[in-house]
């Protein structure tokens, strides 16, 4: 299980509704290079795939093939590169 430190940023849903969940969170370099560490982990076990934060915790018995979507803004006065992972269930 991956831990999500950091300071919160903004939510929508709730992670016990049912309904689709989104939580932000900023992270200092290490944070996050250690959150990703953790999931990279439990992606090659290829078992279950979690993440918690204060008191929830969310996961997926994970399905090949994993969706990386790379975005990148190039404003020269704000670049910006998203990576989002997507991880589904496998059934």
């Amino acid at each position: 299980m991956v831990k999500m430190n950091g300071r919160l940023g903004k939510s929508k849903g709730s992670p016990t509704g049912g309904e689709k969940f989104e939580q932000e969170f900023y992270m200092t370099a290490s944070e996050a290079a250690a959150a990703f560490r953790g999931l990279a982990d439990e992606i090659e076990a290829r078992g279950r795939v979690e993440a918690s934060s204060g008191d929830w915790t969310l996961g997926v018995n994970l399905a090949e093939p994993i969706k990386i979507e790379v975005q990148y803004k190039h404003d020269p006065a704000r670049r910006e590169l998203e990576v989002q992972l997507k991880l589904k269930e496998n059934p």
